[in-house]
């Protein structure tokens, strides 16, 4: 991924994504208001350009064309634990085609791309599979998945046949093979994490396949997603929740462990609301 999005200083400050109160404004803002209850995803993902992060902090300057107002259903720790997976999900499905009637397979349903896959797919009117552990069935049912199959006691290669897309969370081995052979004649794929497999499979039956970099160069997308919250389609899943100056805590004891969503990073917003 360094290689693709290089990180050239360090000390680097991480994080993605983000959710708060707007404290000041730039010259010409007029999207936002002092005041608003705000959510953005920080990375602009340019090739060949460094990937711009900084969430982890207290405050985050933010170019206001990415700024969105939040949904008003969610509190800060919830809404900052979406933009850069619903973004992610909402172009990749876009990218396939999905639509009413169509059947696409969700490899990764427990991921955190993918718990937002499923929503998002069901909203636009499709049937969805998807995979998961046998720990996660339940939760991907009901997030609205139509068929969850088990990857750990089951092939999704051997179950699947004639969907129109699959979308790849997880980047698992021979994955661009299996989806050439459970996809329709002109199905498409597209894939957020096998990167290196995807440049060596050679496609059948017209199929499309692709590699996502998610967009977030504008509000657009984020404000598709808080529209579909909004109408209860779409809803986060959070693993956990971690106060801001335990973060490295955090990150200690979830090394290593699958668990379905994020992990949210909590902030007291009392003194920062007026700009302390």
């Amino acid at each position: 991924l360094n290689g693709i999005f290089p990180i050239t200083e360090f000390p680097s400050l991480l994080g993605f994504d983000v959710a708060g109160v707007v404290v000041k404004l730039g010259p010409g803002v007029h999207n936002v208001k002092v005041g608003d209850a705000v959510w953005c995803s920080l990375p602009t993902q340019i090739p060949n350009e460094e990937l711009r992060l900084g969430a982890w902090a207290d405050f985050a300057v933010v170019p206001a064309k990415k700024l969105g107002v939040a949904p008003n259903c969610l509190n800060p720790t919830q809404a900052s634990s979406l933009p850069v997976v619903a973004i992610t999900s909402m172009q990749a499905l876009e990218k396939l085609g999905v639509s009413a009637g169509k059947k696409v397979l969700i490899i990764g349903g427990a991921a955190s791309t993918g718990t937002m896959a499923i929503q998002i797919a069901k909203a636009m009117g499709a049937y969805v599979a998807t995979t998961c552990s046998s720990k996660n069935q339940q939760l991907c049912k009901e997030l609205g998945a139509d068929q969850v199959i088990d990857y750990q006691n089951q092939k999704w290669a051997d179950i699947i046949r004639d969907f129109d897309c699959v979308y790849d969370c997880v980047g698992e081995r021979f994955v661009c093979a299996n989806a050439n052979t459970v996809l329709k004649h002109n199905g498409k794929f597209v894939t957020i994490a096998a990167m290196r497999e995807f440049y060596s499979q050679k496609w059948d039956k017209d199929i499309q396949g692709s590699v996502l970099s998610m967009d977030s160069l504008d509000v657009s997308a984020l404000n598709k997603a808080k529209d579909l919250i909004e109408t209860n389609n779409l809803k986060p899943v959070i693993a956990g929740e971690c106060e801001f100056g335990k973060i490295l805590e955090a990150l200690t004891n979830f090394q290593g462990k699958t668990q379905p969503g994020k992990i949210a990073i909590s902030i007291d917003l009392t003194d920062m609301a007026k700009g302390e």
